[in-house]
């Protein structure tokens, strides 16, 4: 009885594995306008929103003013965009100690259900949402 329990267990965890790989989506993060982007990933929730989460922070040896914001480019299997989504860090990037702050992006859910790629990018300016 509890080789089949672990039997079951093992083969319960190895399909809600290959579920989740089947709906993978890479995400590329290009740094820019002296931030840099770290631990840049997609979490697929389970109220099945898309969030696109990771670290901003400030590059090295640049001090003063970063007025600059992150867009989210998703991408289908065909390599066509898909739309940008407007987003930024939680909050400011310190000279000092160089911490990093949190960012996420929530992706539209016809945008995520489509897109395999998803390219965050550093961009000149304030949010235009």
């Amino acid at each position: 009885m509890r080789r089949l329990l672990i039997g079951a267990s093992a083969l319960a965890f190895a399909g809600a594995a290959a579920a989740q790989d089947a709906r993978a989506i890479t995400v590329e993060a290009v740094d820019g306008r002296r931030v840099s982007l770290h631990g840049a990933d997609v979490e697929v929730r389970e109220d099945g929103a898309t969030d696109v989460h990771g670290w901003a922070r400030r590059a090295r040896a640049q001090a003063g003013l970063i007025n600059a914001h992150l867009h989210a480019e998703a991408f289908n299997a065909e390599g066509r965009s898909l739309g940008v989504v407007d987003g930024g860090w939680n909050g400011a990037l310190s000279s000092r100690d160089r911490s990093a702050e949190p960012f996420h992006i929530r992706l539209p859910a016809d945008m995520a259900n489509a897109a395999v790629r998803v390219r965050v990018t550093v961009e000149p300016g304030q949010r235009h949402d």
